[in-house]
């Protein structure tokens, strides 16, 4: 009945290996099959196998004893009776179940064999099986992806001038010793003192390169005990950089991306290049990990401040810390797919933006959600709002608003599903609102933070500090972000009011918002901050009124501003912030 027990236990480990997660499976082959193990696995069976045979005979027989040995060291014989052969059986066969159940329920598991590990990993890509490839990818993170740089050792004739030079130090110190004791009395004593401080130098230099060795050495030790898997590691770059894989392991397990985001200490890993193709994956794909976060985080912390929810795994990883996406430069995928989605549009007979799409009263709020030039607009507010709350002093190119608006005016059209008089006439003119508004927004953050004594936003001197300063009125594309929202705002409008096909009423409607924005700014005291910001706005203005496109420009601002716009702005004057005469005397012509 005990070997029933036994190759119970046997049976219990091919059970648990065919209801194991294939990833897990897969353990088996890069952690055990190496000679060692190999080894310790073989002696175990043999061990279990002449145990069992040991049990057997003595079952048949009416033996006790299977075997005897009397030596003359010992008073009594050693013997092994049948109860020990069991307890050896029950040993061994625990022992190879320690060990398979070690590799098959341990959080992480140790390298063993590479090639087979790099094998397992071709296999899977070669087959297909990406969703497989991506959970041993995350399986094995640490020596496939944060794995150990492996130290550089010195070339040959490197180690060869270190003796050399180790060897005629020694001896040109042992030669200037011998001179020294062979020298007249009469010799200076400041040429002994050189002679001396030379010496003490080429004892340094010995120290020095003998530290270097030891360096090397060291770190080469510590990188053979720790869990690498170099020629594993460099196929896995490779594999997260493919164009095929890159557009699955996102959606099959975005988690691998956001460890990736969130590892700053991978060293000599293409972060940067892994975290773009991500990002523009997400992007590309409806309904993935990016529009679902970006659709819940809509809620506020506080005014104009969106929470950056931990729950939120991918904007957490982002915007938790600002600059994290300014190192990875991850503004670069969104908004250059974005760009790229509008040029593909206004090749298309037919662009769905120019209808109603996103913004029909018979779609659900949350629809928009649902798209990517929302999502990538929403992308680009979340993270440059979180910026400036983290006083990052540049624009972290929200200058991509400016180019989206200049594709989305050449894209526009007035179709048959397009309605003039409506808030939002097409989903275009919706984009472009939202892109004016957030802007708008920025400025009222600025505000905020300059009323709100908590923020503390003055250095020691009483002066602005730079990520809110504005030093000057004029134009800088690698300005703060307020700064940069004026003039991404006021290059927007000039877009939208120079396209002939964007209907009146909306033109009316973008600059109402505009205007009304400065008009809030010139509220505060002359000289104050918001204040400069509402001055800056309109030398702004009248620089792009005078400039290479003004008269254009200036034709369709005098006709939007004389047509309700000016009414609009004399009304919100009434309670503050008059700006009126100086808008007059810029647009209207005498």
């Amino acid at each position: 009945m005990a070997e029933l027990f036994i190759f119970t236990l046997f049976a219990t480990i091919v059970a648990i290996y065919s209801v194991l997660p294939r990833y897990r499976q897969l353990r088996v082959t890069y952690t055990l099959w190496n000679k060692p193990f190999a080894a310790l696995l073989t002696a175990l069976g043999l061990t279990v196998l002449a145990s069992y045979a040991g049990s057997i005979y003595l079952q048949n027989t009416d033996k006790t004893t299977l075997w005897s040995l009397t030596t003359s060291y010992t008073q009594s014989p050693i013997e092994i009776t049948a109860l020990e052969i069991e307890f050896i059986q029950l040993a061994a066969a625990i022992t190879i179940m320690g060990i398979f159940l070690g590799v098959f329920l341990s959080k992480s598991v140790r390298i063993r064999n590479e090639q087979m590990l790099l094998s397992t990993l071709r296999d899977l890509y070669n087959r297909g099986e990406y969703a497989t490839l991506v959970e041993v990818l995350r399986d094995n993170y640490t020596p496939l992806i944060d794995h150990p740089k492996k130290p550089t050792p010195p070339s040959e004739q490197q180690w060869r001038d270190i003796d050399i030079t180790v060897t005629h130090t020694l001896i040109e110190t042992e030669e200037e010793a011998e001179e020294l004791d062979d020298s007249s009395p009469l010799i200076e004593y400041v040429e002994e003192d050189n002679a001396e401080q030379t010496a003490r130098e080429r004892v340094r230099d010995i120290f020095e390169l003998k530290r270097r060795q030891a360096t090397y050495y060291l770190a080469a030790l510590r990188y053979r005990l720790a869990d690498s898997a170099e020629d594993a590691s460099s196929y896995t770059e490779t594999l997260l950089l493919d164009p095929e894989f890159g557009a699955k392991h996102p959606i099959l397990d975005p988690g691998l991306g956001i460890d990736i985001i969130l590892d700053t200490d991978l060293d000599g890993f293409r972060r940067r290049d892994v975290t773009h193709q991500y990002l523009t994956t997400l992007l590309r794909e409806e309904n993935s990990l990016l529009y679902q976060e970006i659709s819940n985080n809509m809620s506020m912390a506080g005014i104009y401040r969106y929470r950056v929810d931990p729950d939120n795994r991918l904007l957490h990883a982002l915007f938790s810390d600002c600059s994290r996406a300014e190192e990875l430069d991850a503004y670069k995928p969104v908004g250059d797919t974005a760009k790229e989605m509008l040029r593909d549009q206004g090749t298309k007979d037919y662009d769905k933006y120019n209808a109603q799409r996103l913004t029909s009263v018979n779609r659900s709020k949350d629809y928009v959600f649902n798209d990517p030039l929302f999502i990538a607009i929403s992308f680009f507010d979340i993270m440059v709002r979180e910026a400036f709350y983290q006083r990052i002093d540049w624009h972290m190119w929200l200058y991509y608003y400016e180019s989206m608006t200049r594709l989305m005016c050449e894209n526009y059209e007035n179709t048959e599903e397009t309605d003039p008089d409506s808030e939002w006439p097409n989903d275009y003119s919706r984009f472009m609102y939202e892109m004016i508004s957030n802007m708008g927004d920025l400025l009222r953050i600025m505000e905020r933070l300059v009323k709100n004594d908590e923020y503390d936003v003055k250095d020691g001197d009483g002066d602005f500090e730079e990520f809110i300063a504005l030093e000057s009125y004029r134009r800088d594309r690698g300005g703060t972000i307020p700064k940069s929202a004026v003039e991404i705002m006021l290059s927007c409008h000039q877009e939208i009011l120079t396209t002939e096909e964007i209907p009146h009423q909306f033109k009316k409607y973008i600059t109402e918002i505009l205007f009304t924005r400065c008009s809030d700014l010139r509220e505060y005291e002359e000289g104050s901050l918001p204040w400069k910001y509402s001055e800056f706005m309109l030398r702004r203005l009248e620089a792009m009124i005078e400039g290479r496109s003004g008269p254009e420009y200036h034709r369709e601002l005098e006709l939007v501003y004389n047509d309700g716009v000016r009414h609009e702005i004399v009304a919100k004057g009434a309670t503050g912030g008059w700006i009126v005469d100086e808008l007059d005397e810029l647009i209207q012509s005498s």
